[in-house]
């Protein structure tokens, strides 16, 4: 078996977050929490609808406000609820707050593109692939043929902690706190925006509330703070409130997914045509779709439209482009399968491209029961409630990239472990600490690890799932010579020719003949207070990378009554490459679990038809899942190999759970709901259809 029923692997550690202590007790400091004498406040002026033009504002009533030292409008139009139109600089949030109310901005409102459906440009019109006639030929040469379109919602960051920035230009320097998911990006962007040198801006992200894609560079609350405290030379702090949040911070695109493909009796897929269309703001793009990928397609004719709309413009999102594909991708295979009478998940295996996701299924199945589905689903008890199973199926890639790692070592046995990427949330923290502490042998009472700081070895941005695997090999490498260095001085005291036989468990060097000396003792042989040891490059610990493979089964009952759907369990199998630290692995593959779920069921960012205005641009009716919606979840560590290295982790479990339940849902009354989120209303009306057809 290729994984072990308790999920201890590799580095055996169960240890929990190094930060433990200071988020629980409030001790973690976000950008958020600092505050500096004569700190000025600002804010954006926004538009309130989807597409309007000032009429009347009152901007001299805003600059007599007391505590004003700025209102500025910038332009007249504004082309989505919570555009930027202009900004309010004050001396206190109390005289900030009242300015915006004094400006008492009215506008005209044009009728606004809301719906992608109707602002799409039809299938029949758009341009034919260049491979189109292969496409058909495949269709052609097909003994089945299927069609569908897949639809599904806006999805709006709602990250923990809002953006926020605290600039203070000192003239030939600066000092910043920002939430950000790039320390150096951050600063850099900055420092361009004070005209300042990097080195000279001083930038600080210790803790960050979560990114999810939405927080690269300084972004528009970092540019604001830098430009007013330099043009007022105090200090300005710039933090979205949560409506700001809903509105303007990105989200993840809504999409229309047309599928057109072509089977043998065998289960094998031909090909097809596939057409997407996402839907970005008033300008630009970043609707794309991952749509066709990880199973075999055979020959595909594919085209992407983005669709412009009168809403929020898009920005990364947590494996930006996927999780919407595989909820449409993962319902067609059921389609295809039910379509030949096959069972979906031996279909999956025949157009599968990945071993390892082959013997995922075998083991996925055996833990979620897949035997005990039926066609149309399980009735329990003669009730309301129908039970169903689906799976899906996820990868991410494994590129090399730049990070540098310092570990110092003092006198009286304390090890620093340095490096200037930021902790989102999901443990880079504990993964740079867990590294350094085990590679040498130390415990962790006499290590300290030092992020998130502009001044400390360059860090890359989280995104992409890159920062451990970037960062994991040069901390290998620097732990390594930290520890060669204190056994060849442990060697010399020891005189012995050199340190073949010595080793580090615990604290305690070991040697011939029985010998010991604590960590602490035989730091104390330095002849310097501080020595350091730096990495730039991975030396021996880049290690061939796995593809990050993730297969996830899901159990669900549906009460075909009230059209709920209840997700039950839901088996996440995920291949991590070497898993640093047990309780970060599982609590990134458990929250990118819920992430998902609560995409599939619950959130939907709703525009006002009739003048672009979000409806819900709020965390009381934009539902996220809550505690009670969250199903049992079962984490499983894969290892494909026996040597792997660090992999990616933070985007591949989030990209099989639309899909995998989807298709639970869809096995259990019978029919597939097309259209995210599978509301109450969603459910009935797919039912309810199903009854007259």
């Amino acid at each position: 078996m290729s994984y072990r029923d308790d999920n201890r692997v590799a580095l055996e550690n169960d240890h929990p977050r190094i930060e433990m202590v200071e988020k629980v007790t409030g001790k973690a400091r976000f950008t958020t929490d600092h505050y500096l004498p004569e700190m000025l406040w600002a804010a954006y002026i926004r538009c309130d609808y989807g597409d309007a033009r000032i009429t009347r504002r009152h901007v001299d009533r805003a600059r007599d406000v007391e505590g004003v030292l700025e209102v500025e409008i910038d332009r007249e139009r504004g082309r989505y609820h919570g555009d930027r139109l202009g900004h309010i600089c004050a001396e206190s949030r109390k005289a900030l707050e009242e300015a915006m109310a004094a400006l008492d901005l009215r506008f005209d409102v044009e009728r606004p593109k809301t719906r992608i459906e109707r602002e799409r440009t039809p299938l029949d019109q758009l341009d034919a692939p260049d491979n189109i006639e292969d496409a058909e030929a495949a269709l052609e040469d097909s003994d089945v043929t299927v069609e569908a379109e897949y639809q599904t919602q806006v999805q709006t960051h709602c990250c923990m902690e809002p953006h926020g920035a605290l600039v203070d230009y000192k003239g030939d320097s600066a000092r910043a706190w920002g939430s950000t998911q790039s320390t150096f990006g951050f600063r850099d962007g900055l420092a361009r925006e004070l005209d300042l040198p990097s080195s000279d801006v001083d930038f600080n992200c210790e803790h960050v509330g979560g990114g999810f894609g939405s927080k690269f560079g300084p972004g528009a609350e970092g540019t604001l703070a830098a430009r007013m405290s330099k043009k007022f030379e105090k200090p300005c702090r710039v933090v979205r409130n949560r409506k700001e949040e809903q509105l303007d911070t990105g989200n993840r695109p809504g999409s229309l997914q047309y599928m057109r493909l072509g089977i043998s009796r065998q289960g094998r897929i031909r090909g097809g045509r596939i057409a997407t269309w996402g839907s970005v703001g008033p300008g630009g793009g970043g609707g794309g779709v991952r749509n066709p990928s990880r199973y075999d397609f055979g020959t595909i004719a594919r085209s992407h439209e983005d669709v412009n709309l009168n809403g929020g413009p898009p920005r990364a999102m947590r494996a930006p482009g996927h999780p919407q594909a595989l909820f449409a991708i993962e319902l067609m295979m059921d389609r295809m399968a039910g379509e030949i009478g096959m069972d979906p998940l031996e279909f999956r295996r025949v157009n599968e491209t990945s071993d390892v996701r082959k013997e995922m299924f075998d083991a996925g199945a055996a833990m979620i029961g897949w035997d005990k589905r039926r066609d149309g689903g399980v009735d329990l008890d003669n009730g309301a409630l129908r039970r169903g199973y689906g799976v899906g199926v996820g990868d991410w890639g494994n590129s090399r990239g730049r990070a540098s790692v310092t570990v110092n070592v003092y006198r009286d046995g304390t090890v620093e472990a340095l490096n200037g990427a930021q902790d989102i949330g999901t443990g880079f923290r504990t993964m740079l600490g867990d590294v350094v502490a085990t590679h040498i042998g130390i415990g962790r009472d006499q290590l300290k690890v030092r992020i998130g700081r502009s001044e400390y070895p360059f860090g890359p941005a989280s995104g992409g799932s890159v920062t451990s695997r970037f960062v994991a090999p040069r901390a290998f490498m620097a732990a390594d010579k930290a520890k060669k260095a204190i056994l060849d001085l442990v060697a010399i005291e020891w005189e012995l020719d050199d340190t073949e036989g010595l080793s580090i468990e615990d604290g305690v060097i070991r040697g011939p003949d029985d010998r010991q000396m604590e960590w602490g003792r035989a730091c104390r042989l330095l002849s310097e207070e501080r020595v350091s040891f730096s990495a730039d490059d991975e030396g021996e610990f880049w290690k061939q990378p796995t593809g990050s493979d993730a297969v996830q089964f899901v159990e669900a009952d549906v009460d075909i009554e009230t059209g709920i759907v209840y997700v039950r369990r839901i088996v996440a199998l995920q291949d991590v490459g070497l898993p640093v630290n047990r309780h970060t692995v599982e609590n990134q593959i458990t929250g990118a679990v819920i992430q998902g779920l609560s995409f599939c069921l619950f959130e939907d960012r709703i525009l006002n038809r009739q003048t672009g205005a979000m409806v819900n641009p709020n965390m009381d009716m934009y539902k996220i899942a809550g505690p009670r919606d969250v199903p049992e979840i079962t984490p499983v560590i894969w290892r494909s190999r026996d040597d792997p290295g660090v992999n990616s982790l933070g985007e591949p479990p989030i990209v099989p759970t639309c899909g995998a339940i989807a298709c639970a849902v869809a096995n259990a009354i019978g029919t597939q709901v097309q259209s995210m989120p599978l509301t109450p209303r969603q459910v009935l009306a797919v039912i309810a259809g199903k009854e007259r057809a």
